[in-house]
């Protein structure tokens, strides 16, 4: 199924009340008083031309562009024993930061993160709480 069926598949799911996209806001996680690019940089490995230089020279879209770029598909970028809200941040990381539906979130954890080691059963409407309750990431809906 393409990312455009999906995405037309999940908005009948949506409540009218809002678009039920999500992203990470650059702006939200500075209303946070978190450092965007501290809080990406974390994220690059060896691989990433950034990795290991000073905050202060690198600008958040760029580190998101890079992690786009390099991490991907990169295995152990994410991994199903990260938490929730962790495999969320990576995979809008490595997607870009192009919003996601709600319902479109809710699949890759609940069928390709979770794992008989580790299952994830969790409601759309319980992980729209989640993201809506996020006070570290920068969640937000768009």
């Amino acid at each position: 199924m393409t990312i455009e069926r999906m995405e037309t598949a999940g908005a009948a799911a949506e409540p009218a009340g809002g678009s039920g996209r999500y992203h990470i806001s650059l702006p939200r996680l500075e209303q946070l008083s978190r450092s965007a690019v501290h809080i990406i940089a974390a994220r690059l490995t060896e691989s990433c031309p950034s990795h290991g230089q000073p905050d202060s020279g690198l600008e958040a879209a760029a580190l998101i562009r890079e992690i786009q770029e390099f991490h991907a598909d990169a295995p152990g970028f994410i991994r199903a024993d990260m938490p929730i809200q962790e495999i969320i941040f990576r995979t809008l990381l490595a997607r870009g930061n192009a919003p996601m539906h709600l319902s479109e979130l809710h699949r890759e954890l609940t069928d390709r993160w979770s794992s008989a080691l580790r299952p994830i059963s969790i409601s759309e409407e319980r992980l729209r709480r989640v993201l809506e309750a996020d006070t570290y990431y920068g969640f937000a809906e768009v």
